[in-house]
């Protein structure tokens, strides 16, 4: 392991020259932070040192040597009176001697392409703790694979990891990527730089590990050949939210695999999920997404499938929650609507969804209506209304040349039980419109 210095409360005293005051509190159990103090970081480890009871911090031991092409990760562990440990990568502060050689975030450093060599400093509530990294240029000659089980079944998940070995003699972090050379139907890498595979069905596949030495040649590993098990018994397909699902809402869906052994396993990033129709419903991973549905309700089957098995769920997609509705003429008026003797007025609904969004020709389950205690009197076999939003008026009306009638006219939305269908605030979905009849 390259050189590194570790800290302790009591060098800090020491080389600090604390005042007598200051020691005493810390002999309270209160940790200063000190040197170049005052920033929000500096405060916030204090609190943190303080409430954990860190008393000295350390870095774990590592090779201290990075590739230039790769990464090395720090781990920065601080110790109480008791000597239990607390990990500190994310709360401390690092620093680099030389930026040109990469970078550092929560202990990870990663190299920037070059070689030398630099010291990491790793800063936490006034203590401090310094070490050497090597960044090698060393050529990589061989990569070997070991996975973490000897198989996996299938529609789990199987990692791997991969040792790049160097002209030095070392083994490094270094960039490799993953790939499957047989039986890619039965398992893929979701992301190819990390060893983790998805299966979905059982057999054998073949991986490799591969990466570019420093000529830019591509070093692959032995072909590791590895078993799925054929293990899967049945799956279940079920949702977080109803079945009956509005445009526009999502909801979350878990296929849950049975295996042989009794055992129950969540396996619905493995798996494939398809809707009938397609259509109606967006799939992106595990949440769906009701889309093009109907007021009646459209019938969608989802169904979730993995290692030979599948599961259903029976959905049915429905328009967007209506808001209110308005009655407007066939040219979208709604002020001064007459119709004269002998002519027609085709009505229709615009309806206003909770989002705002509109249907101008909104026709499902109205109920159209002259209201008589709100108009003139009138011959109902001379003026009509008929379901579809259709006024008549008779030529034999005979209206006198200076006289009018008034008419209110009622448009409801009715359920399948025929009442009065309300929206998410208790309101009825109803609206009225006066027109004239003119001679």
């Amino acid at each position: 392991m390259r050189s590194k210095s570790p800290l302790t409360l009591a060098t800090l005293i020491n080389t600090k020259r604390i005042s007598l005051a200051i020691v005493l509190a810390l002999g309270s159990g209160a940790l200063i932070s000190c040197g170049g103090g005052g920033d929000s970081a500096r405060v916030a480890q204090t609190v943190d040192a303080s409430k954990n009871g860190v008393t000295r911090i350390e870095l774990e031991d590592n090779e201290g040597y990075a590739h230039f092409k790769g990464t090395l990760q720090l781990n920065l562990n601080g110790r109480n009176s008791e000597n239990a440990l607390t990990n500190l990568n994310s709360k401390a502060s690092w620093k680099l001697s030389d930026t040109s050689l990469g970078s550092i975030r929560n202990g990870l450093f990663t190299a920037a392409g070059k070689p030398g060599e630099l010291i990491v400093t790793a800063e936490y509530a006034g203590l401090s703790t310094t070490q050497n990294i090597i960044v090698s240029d060393a050529n990589l000659i061989s990569i070997s694979v070991t996975p973490a089980n000897s198989s996996v079944d299938e529609c789990k998940n199987a990692s791997f990891t991969a040792n790049a070995l160097f002209d030095n003699g070392l083994t490094l972090e270094y960039p490799l990527t993953w790939a499957i050379t047989e039986g890619a139907t039965l398992a893929s890498f979701n992301d190819d730089t990390k060893g983790e595979l998805s299966t979905k069905n059982s057999g054998t596949v073949s991986i490799v590990a591969r990466g570019k030495n420093n000529s830019d040649e591509t070093i692959s590993s032995p072909v590791l050949n590895f078993p799925i098990n054929d293990s899967l018994v049945s799956v279940a397909l079920r949702s977080d939210k109803t079945l009956n699902m509005r445009e526009g809402e999502s909801a979350t869906v878990t296929l849950t695999g049975t295996y042989n052994d009794n055992s129950t396993a969540v396996i619905t990033s493995n798996s494939n999920l398809t809707a009938a129709p397609s259509a109606s419903l967006t799939i992106e991973g595990a949440k769906i997404t009701a889309k093009n549905g109907s007021y009646a309700g459209t019938d969608v089957v989802l169904t979730g499938s993995c290692g030979g098995q599948s599961g259903e769920l029976d959905l049915v997609i429905l328009k967007k929650q209506i808001k209110s509705i308005e009655i407007k003429n066939s040219n979208g008026g709604t002020d001064n609507l007459s119709v004269t003797e002998g002519g027609n007025l085709d009505l229709n609904i615009t309806a206003t969804f909770a989002d705002d969004s509109t249907d101008s020709n909104y026709d499902y389950n109205v109920n159209w209506s002259i209201v008589d205690s709100k108009s003139d009197d009138f011959d109902d076999d001379l003026i009509t209304l008929d379901q579809t939003g259709k006024l008549s008026v008779s030529g034999d009306l005979d209206l006198a040349l200076n006289q009018q009638l008034k008419l209110v006219v009622r448009a409801e939305v009715r359920d399948e039980n025929d009442k009065v269908v309300t929206n998410a605030q208790g309101q009825q979905l109803v609206d009225e419109i006066n027109i004239v009849v003119r001679p």
